[in-house]
This record gives C-alpha cells, sequence and structure tokens, in this order.
C-alpha cells in the first residue's frame, strides 16, 4: 500500500449505513479515511431496524420500489453499479449470513447488533473519530476544511451521509442539508415517510390494537396517489402497518402542500365483490344467530363488532332482512373512506421523504455535478423507498458507490 501521506484523503461525515458503507469501500481502495460520527459508536439507527432483527436488505430490488418519477434511472444505476448479489456478497465476508423470509432479508442471527458489530469490526483501518458532530464543510481551493466540535480536518474529498430527519433520536436531525445549502444544492422539503396516519371521527377507534389484512389507498383531491395491501394495525387515532407506512409519504407531502387527504380502506382484500356478497348473506341468514354471531370466524370479535355498528347493523341481534343487511355491510367493509388530519411526526417515522435532489448528483458515482469531490449518499438524497430492506439496500449502495468513487 502506498505511503499515508500519497494515499487520498476523504472525510465520511456520518456514520449510518450509508457513512460506513462509503467508509469500508473508500478504506478498501486505498484512500486514507476518517469518519466522524456524533454519537458514541456508529450505525446507531440500525439496532431500531427490522423491530430490532435488521431487515438489511430484499431479495430482489426493482426501480418501481422506489418512489420516483417513471422515467427516473437514477435507481437503475445503482443497481448496476452495486447488484443486489454483491451487497449480500458483501455482507457474508463481513460475517452476515442472510435469512431470507418472504423476500425480506435478515441476519440469520436475527439480531440487528449483529449487523452494527460487523460494519464496526470492518471500519478497521479507518480513523474513527465519535461523540464529534460535523458543524460545517467549505472548499478550500482543490481541498475541503470540515470544521467539527473538535478539530477542523482537511480532506481531498468529504462524502455526506448526515442521513435526513427521521428518528431524531438516533442521530439523525438534518444537518446534511444545511451542509448541502451552502454549496448551493436544491432540495425538497423533508417531510415524515413510512408512518401512521391519523384520520377524523375514526370508524374503528374502538377495535385499536386489532391487526387485519385490508388494501389501503391514499386518496389527494379525490384522485388515488398510493395503494398497497398487507396486515392493516389499527390505532386509537387512525391506522398503521406496513401497507399504511408504505402510502404515508403521499400524504405528508400533500398535507404539507395544504391538500384535502383521505384514506381508504378495502377489507377482505383477496376475494372478490360477488365472493363477499355471497359469504355475508349467508352468514347472515343463519337461523337463530346475531349479527356478531354471524361474523365469528371472518373477522376479529372487536373489530366484527365495530364493523356491525359502522353499517348501521345492531351486533346483538339476527338481521331481519339478510339481503339489505349484506349491501350495509358489503359497503362498510368494501368502501370506508375516512379523513386524514395527519401522520406521525418525524420521531415516529423510519425514513424521510425528500432531500437534496437526484439531479444534482451523478448516480454512477454519487458526486455532486457542481462540485468535484463533495459526494452525498443514503437518506440525505430525495429518496424514499418501501418498507422490506429497500431502504437500507440504498444506504449501502449508494454508500459503496460515492465510498469507491471518492478513492479514485
Amino acid at each position: 500500500m502506498s505511503d499515508k501521506n500519497t494515499r487520498k484523503k476523504i472525510i465520511v461525515a456520518g456514520g449510518g449505513a450509508a457513512g460506513c458503507m462509503a467508509a469500508i469501500a473508500a478504506c478498501a481502495s486505498g484512500a486514507d479515511v476518517t469518519l466522524i460520527e456524533k454519537n458514541k459508536t456508529v450505525a446507531k439507527k440500525i439496532l431500531s431496524t427490522g423491530n430490532g432483527k435488521c431487515n438489511f436488505c430484499h431479495d430482489v430490488i426493482r426501480p418501481e420500489d422506489y418512489h420516483l418519477k417513471a422515467d427516473d434511472g437514477f435507481i437503475t444505476s445503482v443497481l448496476e453499479a452495486y447488484p443486489v448479489e454483491k451487497c449480500l456478497e458483501d455482507f457474508k465476508k463481513m460475517g452476515i449470513t442472510p435469512l431470507i423470509r418472504d423476500g425480506y432479508v435478515y441476519p440469520y442471527s436475527e439480531q440487528a447488533k449483529s449487523v452494527t458489530e460487523v460494519l464496526t469490526r470492518s471500519l478497521k483501518g479507518v480513523n474513527v473519530v465519535t461523540e464529534c458532530s460535523v458543524t460545517a464543510i467549505k472548499k478550500d481551493g482543490d481541498k475541503y476544511i470540515v470544521k467539527t466540535t473538535g478539530k477542523d480536518f482537511t480532506s481531498d474529498a468529504v462524502i455526506v451521509t448526515c442521513g435526513g430527519e427521521a428518528a431524531p433520536v438516533t442521530g439523525s436531525s438534518g444537518e446534511g442539508y444545511k451542509f448541502a445549502g451552502a454549496f448551493g444544492l436544491k432540495r425538497n422539503k423533508p417531510v415524515p415517510a413510512l408512518t401512521s396516519l391519523t384520520v377524523k371521527d375514526h370508524p374503528y377507534k374502538k377495535a385499536a390494537g386489532v391487526r387485519i389484512r385490508g388494501t389501503v389507498s391514499v386518496l389527494i383531491d379525490g384522485k388515488e396517489a398510493g395503494s398497497d395491501t398487507g396486515q392493516i394495525q389499527i390505532t386509537k387515532t387512525g391506522f398503521s402497518g406496513i401497507p399504511v407506512f408504505n402510502v404515508s409519504r403521499f400524504a405528508s407531502r400533500a398535507l404539507d402542500e395544504g391538500k384535502k387527504v383521505s384514506v381508504r380502506i378495502k377489507f377482505l382484500p383477496e376475494l372478490f365483490d360477488e365472493e363477499i356478497r355471497s359469504e355475508f348473506e349467508t352468514r347472515l341468514s343463519r337461523a337463530g344467530q346475531s349479527a356478531y354471531d354471524a361474523m365469528i370466524g371472518l373477522f376479529p370479535d372487536s373489530f366484527a363488532d365495530a364493523l356491525l355498528r359502522n353499517a348501521g347493523i345492531d351486533p346483538d341481534k339476527k338481521t331481519a332482512d339478510a339481503a339489505k343487511a349484506t349491501d350495509k355491510l358489503f359497503k362498510a367493509s368494501r368502501h370506508m373512506q375516512a379523513e386524514v388530519t395527519g401522520t406521525g411526526d418525524m420521531a415516529s417515522s423510519q425514513v424521510t421523504c425528500g432531500g437534496v435532489m437526484l439531479s444534482e448528483i451523478d448516480a454512477s458515482t454519487m458526486e455532486c455535478i457542481k462540485h468535484k469531490g463533495l459526494y452525498l449518499a443514503g437518506e440525505v438524497l430525495d429518496i424514499d423507498g418501501m418498507c422490506g430492506g429497500y431502504n437500507l439496500y440504498f444506504a449501502w449502495a449508494s454508500g459503496y458507490i460515492a465510498g469507491t468513487s471518492a478513492a479514485r
């Protein structure tokens, strides 16, 4: 290896997923790398991912798994430069044996701590500076000056991986946007994503805590913006769960813009309309059964009670007209719609929707188009994906591309 004084000096600002991968890749490519992290340890946010199991990737990743314009080739370029197969192979080399369940990729230990430990171990050779915050990044000729709460650093290149604003308890507080703004980079306003929805006149408040399958759609000014199917969690104020998370970013953005937002939910998503009508009428026609008893085995108990009441059917009585009751119940179960009044805040959101515009970045290198030697990776960029390891994959991929490119 070349003498340290002749090696390219790189500063990585932020020790999350993208920052760790960028530092590891740049070091492996022969650069003299310093990673600066405000927390006591790196990769703190990873510990809370996947309910503590760290769903760190997905076995198949496509451009449509991200919320981008149909003609945006950014993710295609990223996938070409860092395929999923290489991502999984790199983690195997670090010590993570993948466990794939329904496409979701976890460490075989099913412990997020395993991922943080192998990342930390793989940073051997990197100068890791913790409990130190970057306060400013400036260009001085062909060098960069990185000012911190400790000493100042001089480098040939800087990789900004400070994250977004989601989950600030882990250290993400939007500093990367400030640094990017100082260089004149455009950004879209950050709003919460992968979060819950709050609704007006909650029709299922009494069923809070119930999990039930359904198709969730977000409507903006009456037009559908996004939809997903899966297990919905009913909360005291609205709805949560993966399908809700996957459409929440549309609600966040629209509410921020002052638009009217509503959520529509279709329960029993696997059944056709006529199958549902037939099922309801058969159940409601049974002799001697109350409407509630007729729903046993089809819906969870507290949800069945709330559904019947919302349909205008007394759960404790037998329906006098099964056909009429079927119409009411069908409408309530397939056409539920409520006004969305809010989403979870940044503190309860998993990722940020918004950030530095992708038009400012060369997707093949993650280098800023306007400023040579300045790279951005991870959540600081205006890209967010679905639940399932897609956002962490982008952190690994963009970090790897930035690290290897900066070291060249």
